[in-house]
């Protein structure tokens, strides 16, 4: 159990909540009164389009030629995983037609989360002042900021879920001791980080792997599992109805895939000056035709897998790029270009969490490999798998700043249970004493 807290130590964890708070809605403010505010249907990333169907009854459904496919328009029914779709147009429907009003609201239901995760790390009674900058450090992060305001890209709904999901079960699991209450609550989590973004499939079998390790009654075990796996069995259900095939991930997966193993790869990634790998679909898909969206997809990911087998050595010069731009690099790549002030902040702001991310990261494989107690080498083999998961997709496809943005509180975290590990060891050398 964790040691009762002090006043100031409750009193300092309240300005903490409060401050994450009114810092991240005078962000959510200031960002929708200083750019165009975009019309919800006109949401990229097929968000818009697919919100305007959804409330119409249409589905999550998109007829588009975004994708490449000039004079081909190809109508997606199962391109889009389900979040940020049935979220805006909820804001719709009960906030209006309102850009300003659905960010902010879904700025500050996503907050609340983070806000469970700072709570459950704050309870533990850690050395206090170092803790609380832990916490509110990512709140001065831009490439932090941009997944709390956003509306458009799925990063924006699975941040926080994935904080919320690691801090329980770096500060919760590690008693062995569980409920039902938070094996469902855990459950759900998993099933939103899923349903936000079908790439997480890995990052959710790892969360999923460590609470099974971490929990000894199979009761709980059997509910947590029960539960994840609802939402892929769901999602597939979903597909089969919408789109005629059976499917827990999109129909846009094979291009995704094609966008990062084909011949002009290296020549266009990492993409400059801030634009993205999309300006290069119509290149795939030149001189053909598709019938329907599986077609599409099934071309794609076939024509990306003979590259691969075809061209291993220029696979791997790809992969180390991307392994560069997702634990290396301080310039940010694929969602626009920044100057003056806002340049240095990103930077200064990447620069930061890098040290934070290589610091949780050398520190999780210390208490893996000293040899002091089981729940700490847990923890640490815990967030590393859970970095490994969250980066596999994007080494197999095409890695951008924001994919690895979500890595940002998970290290926050992490960092703290590091102090922890340090609090307990000089504990227990005390009493030794």
């Amino acid at each position: 159990m964790h040691e009762p807290l002090n006043a100031g130590h409750r009193a300092l964890g309240r300005w903490v909540l409060w401050l994450v708070m009114g810092i991240t809605v005078a962000v959510s403010l200031a960002v929708a009164s200083r750019r165009p505010l975009q019309p919800l249907f006109e949401l990229g990333n097929l968000v818009g389009p697919t919100t305007e169907s959804l409330l119409r009854g249409g589905g999550l459904t998109a007829c588009t030629e975004a994708m490449g496919t000039p004079g081909n328009p190809i109508c997606f029914h199962a391109g889009r995983m389900p979040m940020a779709s049935m979220l805006v147009g909820a804001g719709i429907r009960v906030l209006g037609d309102s850009a300003r009003r659905v960010e902010v609201a879904k700025t500050l239901l996503f907050l609340v989360p983070i806000e469970a995760a700072i709570w459950l790390v704050w309870v533990r009674g850690l050395r206090r002042w170092l803790v609380a900058g832990l916490l509110l450090v990512p709140f001065g992060m831009p490439a932090f900021l941009a997944d709390v305001v956003n509306l458009q890209v799925e990063e924006g709904y699975s941040y926080s879920l994935l904080a919320l999901a690691v801090a329980m079960l770096l500060f919760e699991g590690q008693s062995g001791r569980g409920d039902w209450r938070r094996g469902v609550l855990f459950a759900l989590i998993v099933d939103g980080i899923y349903l936000a973004k079908s790439s997480m499939v890995a990052a959710v079998a790892v969360l999923v792997w460590s609470y099974l390790v971490m929990e000894k009654d199979w009761g709980r075990r059997v509910l947590v599992v029960g539960l994840v796996v609802m939402a892929p069995v769901g999602w597939a259900l979903h597909q089969h109805h919408a789109s005629g095939r059976y499917s827990v991930g999109t129909s846009l997966d094979g291009i995704n895939l094609h966008k990062a193993n084909n011949e002009e790869f290296l020549e266009l990634y990492p993409p400059p000056g801030g634009g993205t790998l999309d300006a290069h679909d119509r290149n795939l898909n030149a001189g053909l035709q598709f019938g329907d969206e599986w077609s599409f997809n099934d071309f794609h990911a076939r024509a990306a897998i003979v590259y691969l087998r075809a061209h291993l050595l220029a696979t791997a010069e790809g992969d180390l790029r991307k392994l560069w731009i997702l634990f290396f690099s301080v310039r940010k790549f694929g969602s626009g270009e920044s100057r003056g002030g806002t340049l240095v902040a990103e930077t200064v702001g990447l620069v930061v969490f890098r040290l934070m991310l290589w610091g949780a990261m050398i520190g999780a494989v210390w208490a893996v490999v000293r040899p002091v107690r089981a729940i700490d080498r847990r923890a640490g083999a815990i967030f590393l798998a859970f970095v490994g998961a969250v980066a596999f997709p994007y080494v197999v496809g095409f890695a951008y700043t924001r994919h690895i943005s979500v890595l940002i509180y998970p290290s926050a975290l992490m960092c703290c249970r590091l102090l922890k590990f340090g609090q307990d060891a000089n504990t227990i050398e005390g009493m030794r004493k």
